[in-house]
């Protein structure tokens, strides 16, 4: 499977090692065909990196996702990843003040519990550094990462 690229200015894709995570970044709005493309880009980022399956995305550049791409996430791409990934997701998303309507909606809490019967955990956040916490804390908990003090003792 090749892996779609994406100009800079649109969205950036990185793998951080050190802290077993994977940051998606919307720079701008896309159409839909080409956010599709940024998730299966994740996908394989995520399979090529060890199945990652910690990810931060931002989303307050772009607009949160209209019908179309959420039946998609929904129906098509939320069921293959933690198999793919071979467990649970676990996604922190960025995302800003003027999207808190959106991700506070009556819609986004049905897609909220329809993703954990698809062993997908996804939390809004306003902030990188709880976002990051957060995504540590559910490594500790998948036993994929090591709190610090016990390494030391």
């Amino acid at each position: 499977m090749s892996v779609p690229t994406f100009p800079t200015s649109a969205f950036s894709l990185e793998y951080r090692p050190d802290l077993g995570i994977l940051i998606g970044r919307w720079l701008q709005a896309l159409p839909p065909p080409e956010l599709q493309g940024t998730y299966e880009a994740m996908l394989a980022a995520a399979k090529a990196n060890g199945n990652c399956r910690f990810w931060l995305l931002d989303l307050r550049r772009r607009p949160l996702a209209g019908p179309d791409l959420n039946e998609w996430f929904r129906d098509q791409f939320s069921p293959q990843i933690a198999s793919a990934l071979g467990g649970p997701l676990f996604t922190a998303y960025l995302a800003g003040p003027h999207q808190r309507v959106a991700a506070e909606s009556a819609e986004m809490e049905l897609h909220l519990r329809h993703a954990a019967t698809l062993d997908s955990y996804p939390l809004f956040y306003d902030d990188e550094a709880e976002a990051m916490t957060w995504l540590t804390d559910q490594q500790e908990r998948a036993g994929v990462r090591v709190r610090e003090k016990s390494r030391l003792s």
